[in-house]
């Protein structure tokens, strides 16, 4: 996570900030600021209704994950399926790197809310250069 990510995420869940707060006094867009809230916090996420309560009662403990993958690589060892051995052993391999988990996979997205807030930037001074010269034209 970047810095600036980072700071997004303190003044939101532990300032207690708004995004508007946010971008008046780090003198961000407001998009800017919401699509780096979105990518980093949890709390902005469920806010604005883009991930589910916490449901922790759900997950797995360590013990129910090993045995859950030891009967799911011994499937694809003891079975004469080779289309069904790949398919498990490539989800053992994928779910053992994290590729099966959401929450990280938009976290490594890595949108750079700098970038997004210059570019609105350049699109208002675009927009504010064509409206003057369409008032001249008038």
């Amino acid at each position: 996570m970047t810095a600036e990510l980072h700071a997004l995420k303190t003044a939101y869940e532990e300032e207690q900030m708004t995004p508007e707060e946010i971008s008046e006094a780090r003198g961000l867009d407001i998009t800017a600021v919401k699509s780096g809230l979105m990518q980093c916090s949890t709390k902005f996420r469920r806010d604005c209704g883009k991930e589910g309560e916490d449901q922790s009662n759900l997950n797995f403990s360590v013990d129910e994950q090993e045995r859950i993958k030891r009967a799911l690589f011994d499937l694809a060892m003891s079975t004469d399926d080779e289309n069904l051995r790949f398919k498990a052993l490539v989800y053992c391999r994928d779910d053992a790197k994290g590729r099966k988990d959401v929450v990280k996979t938009m976290q490594g997205s890595n949108v750079n809310i700098l970038m997004i807030n210059e570019r609105m930037k350049q699109v208002r001074q675009i927009t504010d250069g064509l409206k003057r010269e369409m008032m001249i034209e008038v």
